[in-house]
C-alpha cells in the first residue's frame, strides 16, 4: 500500500473548521489569514471574529501581552480587515489602547479587560480620555478585571471610585462584571456613593461588596431594570447604619450570594432581603451562620424563604450552620435533617450532622449536589463522598480521628484538590493497624500545591511527609510547626 500524505487544503471545510476551532483562535488568524483565499474565507468565520481574545494565558494562571510581531501583525493587517465582525474583545493592560485605536470597530460592543492596573484605570476611568469618549456610548458589555496592589490599605475606597465612574461613563451599559478572578481584594465599599448614581439600563451586575449594606445600596432602587445580580459580600454583619430599603424588587430574576465569613445575621438581614425578591426564577445561595439555636435544614428554607418565590424554577445552595448543643435534648439526627427536604423534588440534597463534644457545638451542612463552589471546608469523618471536579481547596476537621480510609474518600471525592488543610489534635486509631496492613494502596493527592498541618497531630504530620501511604507531588509547600515536624523526621 502506497503511502499519501494529505495537506491541510486537502481536507473538506466541515473537516478543517471542526480542527480549527480547536485551536488557539489568535494563532488561527496569525497563521492562516491571507494564505489562500479559501483559508482567509475560513478564518473569517464568526467562530474566529465575533469574540476576539487577543491575549496570551501563561501555563501558571497569568495573563500576557501578545509578542510584538503577532501584536503589530494583528493592529496592522488582520484587524482592519474583519473589524466589522468584531463584536467583543478580550485584552490586557499593556496593549489596550494600541488595539483599540488600531482600527474602527462599528460592531463593537463588549469589552474585557484584564491586568488594569492602577495607572491604566486613573487613565481611562477617571480622567476624561480620548479613547473612554470614543467607545463609552457603545459599550453593553464590560469586564474589567484590577490588578490590585494586595498591601493596599484603601483598595476597598478606590475601587469604589472605579466602579461610580464605570457606571457614569458608560451610559448603555447592561452587563457589568467588575474583577472576577481577585474576589476579597476587589471588593468595593459604596459609602461615598452619591444620591444621584443609578442605571436604567443596567440589567446583570457581578461584584463583591466589603458588607451588607453594600448590597442593600446595590437594591435600594438606584438600579431599577436590574434582573441579575451575582454579589460576594464580605462581611454580613449588624450596622448601626439605617438604610430605608424595604421595597420590592419584581424585575429580579436571578440572584446569588456568597459570603465565606460567618455571620449571626442570617434571619435579620439575608431572610428579610429575600422575602422582597418574589419573583425570583433562579436562587443561588453560598453562606456560613452561627449561633442560630437550630440548624438550617428543608424546613427553614421552605418557611423563610422558598414559599415567598413561587416562580423559583432552580435553585443551588451552600448552608453551613453552627450551634451550641450543650444541655439540649432534643438534637436533630442526620435522618431528621435530611427528612425536611423531601418535598425538594427539583434538587439532590445532601446533608450531615456533626456533634463535637469537646467543644459543645453542633455543626450541619447542607447543599444541593452537584456541587458547584470552588472550595469545601469542615469536612469531618461524617462526609458521605461524592465527586467535586469543581473544589480545588478544603479543610478537615473534627475531634475524631482521621484514619487511612477517610483520607482515601477524600482523595477521590477531590481529584483536582490544589489546598488541604487539616485540623485535628486526635491520634489516629488504625496507626498500628495500616502500617501491619502493606496491601492498602497507595493514597494520591496528584495536583495538591499547599498542604497545611499547622493544628494537626503528629500521626497526620507523620502520615503525609513519608510516602508508605500517601504519595504527594515533588513541589509540594508543607506548613508545619517546626517542633513537630522535627519529632516525626527525628531532627530531619
Amino acid at each position: 500500500m502506497k503511502h499519501s500524505t494529505i495537506q491541510l487544503g486537502d481536507l473538506p471545510d466541515e473537516i478543517l473548521m471542526m480542527i480549527l476551532k480547536n485551536m488557539c483562535q489568535v494563532d488561527v488568524l496569525y497563521s492562516l489569514m491571507d494564505v489562500n483565499q479559501r483559508l482567509t474565507s475560513i478564518v473569517h468565520d464568526p467562530i474566529f471574529t465575533n469574540h476576539l481574545i487577543l491575549l496570551k494565558h501563561l501555563s501558571d494562571g497569568s495573563i500576557c501581552s501578545l509578542t510584538d510581531s503577532m501584536l503589530g501583525q494583528f493592529c496592522s493587517q488582520i484587524l482592519p480587515k474583519i473589524n466589522p465582525k468584531i463584536k467583543c474583545l478580550h485584552l490586557e493592560s499593556s496593549s489596550m489602547e494600541r488595539i483599540l485605536l488600531a482600527t474602527n470597530y462599528p460592531s463593537l460592543d463588549g469589552l474585557s479587560l484584564s491586568n488594569i492596573t492602577i495607572k491604566t484605570i486613573g487613565q481611562y476611568f477617571i480622567d476624561e480620555n480620548a479613547l473612554t469618549d470614543l467607545f463609552k456610548n457603545k459599550i453593553l458589555s464590560l469586564t474589567l478585571n484590577v490588578n490590585v496592589n494586595k498591601k493596599a490599605n484603601d483598595e476597598e475606597f478606590f475601587n469604589g471610585i472605579i466602579f461610580e465612574r464605570i457606571i457614569t461613563i458608560f451610559t448603555n451599559l447592561q452587563y457589568l462584571n467588575f474583577c472576577p478572578s481577585s474576589i476579597w481584594y476587589s471588593r468595593i465599599s459604596l459609602k461615598g456613593f452619591t444620591a444621584n448614581l443609578a442605571s436604567t439600563t443596567l440589567l446583570e451586575l457581578h461584584v463583591t461588596v466589603n458588607n451588607f449594606n453594600g448590597c442593600l445600596y446595590l437594591l435600594d432602587g438606584r438600579f431599577n431594570q436590574l434582573h441579575t445580580l451575582y454579589v460576594y459580600v464580605a462581611d454580613i454583619q449588624s450596622s448601626r447604619q439605617t438604610i430605608n430599603n424595604m421595597e420590592n424588587l419584581p424585575n429580579l430574576k436571578y440572584f446569588s450570594l456568597y459570603s465565606n465569613v460567618e455571620t449571626s445575621a442570617y434571619d435579620e438581614l439575608l431572610v428579610p432581603l429575600l422575602n422582597r425578591m418574589f419573583n425570583l426564577e433562579e436562587l443561588s445561595l453560598y453562606v456560613k451562620i452561627c449561633d442560630k439555636n437550630t440548624f438550617v435544614d428543608g424546613n427553614d428554607l421552605k418557611k423563610n424563604i422558598l414559599n415567598n418565590m413561587s416562580r423559583l424554577q432552580k435553585l443551588q445552595f451552600y448552608i453551613r450552620s453552627t450551634t451550641g448543643v450543650l444541655n439540649r435534648i432534643n438534637i436533630p439526627s442526620n435522618e431528621d435533617i435530611q427528612y425536611t427536604f423531601k418535598d425538594f423534588h427539583n434538587n439532590h440534597i445532601i446533608s450531615y450532622v456533626d456533634y463535637f463534644t469537646d467543644t459543645q457545638r453542633g455543626q450541619c451542612h447542607i447543599y444541593s449536589y452537584p456541587y458547584t463552589l470552588n472550595e469545601y471546608y469542615k469536612i469531618t469523618n461524617n462526609f458521605p463522598g461524592g465527586l467535586y471536579k469543581c473544589v480545588t481547596k478544603i479543610s478537615l476537621y473534627d475531634e475524631r480521628p482521621f484514619e487511612y480510609k477517610f483520607f482515601l474518600r477524600i482523595a477521590q471525592s477531590f481529584p483536582y484538590l490544589k489546598k488541604l488543610i487539616i485540623e485535628n489534635m486526635k491520634p489516629q486509631n488504625g496507626k498500628q493497624k495500616s502500617d501491619d496492613n502493606q496491601n492498602l494502596p497507595i493514597i494520591e493527592y496528584p495536583h495538591l500545591i499547599t498542604l497545611d498541618l499547622t493544628k494537626s497531630h503528629l500521626d497526620y504530620i507523620e502520615l503525609f511527609l513519608f510516602d508508605t501511604k500517601i504519595r504527594l507531588p515533588n513541589n509540594i509547600s508543607v506548613v508545619a510547626i517546626y517542633q513537630a515536624r522535627r519529632r516525626v523526621t527525628k531532627k530531619f
